[in-house]
């Protein structure tokens, strides 16, 4: 009876035991999305999320370089060099430019943004050609050459320049002035691409940041007013003349373009519409309705397979959730990424 009991208990303990975790990395990266999570300021808890189609995996960065992608990661951009691909990230507040193999998620380098000890806090990053272009919130730009992964120049702008956009063989800036509240910044600064060198200025509205190019080669530039009797607005830039054709007061945020439409996220109305870039004329009705999202975080376009996603960073200390439309704004799938989701890349 004694050994009955036992091998009892026995069968017992085995039929309890946990199943296998599945595993922390999926078997490729080739094919799925990329999400860049910024993580909460100050936290140094940046993250990258992977979503194969059929499985999320989180902290995916963590997984593949064990350790973390560091303290509020902005932005990120994509390049080929050499028959490698590449991402390049943008880690503000620990201000460090990261470079990883798009394929593996296996970093390559690190490269520090410093004045000193004074962090130079990188937030956005435009790829053109083999350079990197950088945006440093200690007002500049700093210019990576591909090749050598190494700060070949830095550029005086603005104050605490926001946003970045390419025509034409000139660098656009935007200077927000974001931290000089209530003085905000009111200026472009133009970079001339082959001699590094600012050549003009340009006066806009306060607190620029996002900028959106147009199939005709005309700049939207994103104005977000000053949070109380300043109303954001939407600037429509001439490169050409560098000059500003029209200012539009409306409350609008999250710009994406494809294919002569801009989407943009109307807060008041808590709904996306859209802009036609041809007609220059807002849609008067909106194009979507997504008053359920907790906190909108923005609007990234899978333009090769014409899908549209929104954020809800979900109050900024849960996990965002990714929500996939089709361009009719019908609802496709979703599923969960990391603190305070970004932006997105789409591996295909």
């Amino acid at each position: 009876m004694k050994y009955y009991y036992l091998i009892t208990v026995l069968f017992v303990l085995i039929a309890c035991k946990k199943k296998p975790e599945p595993p922390t990395v999926p078997a490729q990266y080739e094919s799925g999305i990329v999400v860049l999570n910024e993580g909460l300021f100050e936290q140094n808890n940046a993250s990258l999320t992977f979503y194969d189609g059929t499985t999320v995996y989180q902290q995916v960065f963590m997984s593949e370089n064990g350790r973390g992608l560091g303290d509020t990661a902005n932005d990120f951009d994509t390049y080929s060099f050499g028959g490698t691909e590449y991402i390049i990230i943008a880690v503000d507040i620990s201000s460090q430019v990261e470079i990883i193999d798009r394929k593996t998620l296996k970093t390559v380098v690190q490269i520090p943004f410093f004045d000193g000890i004074n962090a130079r806090e990188p937030r956005h990053i435009n790829v053109n050609g083999t350079r990197a272009f950088v945006c440093n919130f200690d007002g500049t730009i700093g210019v990576i050459d591909l090749i050598s992964n190494s700060v070949i120049d830095l550029i005086d702008v603005g104050a605490n320049p926001d946003g970045l956009a390419i025509v034409n063989d000139k660098l656009y800036v935007s200077n927000s002035g974001g931290l000089h509240y209530p003085i905000y910044d009111s200026t472009l600064s133009v970079i001339n691409l082959s001699t590094l060198l600012v050549e003009e200025t340009i006066e806009t509205r306060i607190n620029c940041t996002q900028m959106i190019v147009d199939d005709q080669d005309e700049i939207y530039l994103l104005s977000n007013g000053n949070y109380d009797d300043v109303s954001p607005a939407l600037l429509r830039i001439d490169p050409l003349t560098n000059t500003v054709l029209e200012t539009t007061e409306m409350e609008i945020t999250s710009l994406a373009y494809y294919n002569n439409w801009m989407y943009f996220y109307n807060e008041s109305e808590e709904a996306v519409y859209r802009y036609n870039t041809v007609t220059e004329a807002v849609e008067p009705t909106a194009f979507m309705d997504v008053s359920s999202y907790e906190t909108f975080g923005g609007i990234i376009i899978d333009k090769t397979n014409e899908r549209l996603f929104c954020i809800d960073a979900n109050g900024y200390v849960n996990s965002s959730i990714i929500m996939a439309y089709n361009l009719s704004g019908n609802f496709l799938f979703e599923f969960k990424a990391g603190l305070v989701a970004t932006d997105l890349i789409f591996n295909n």
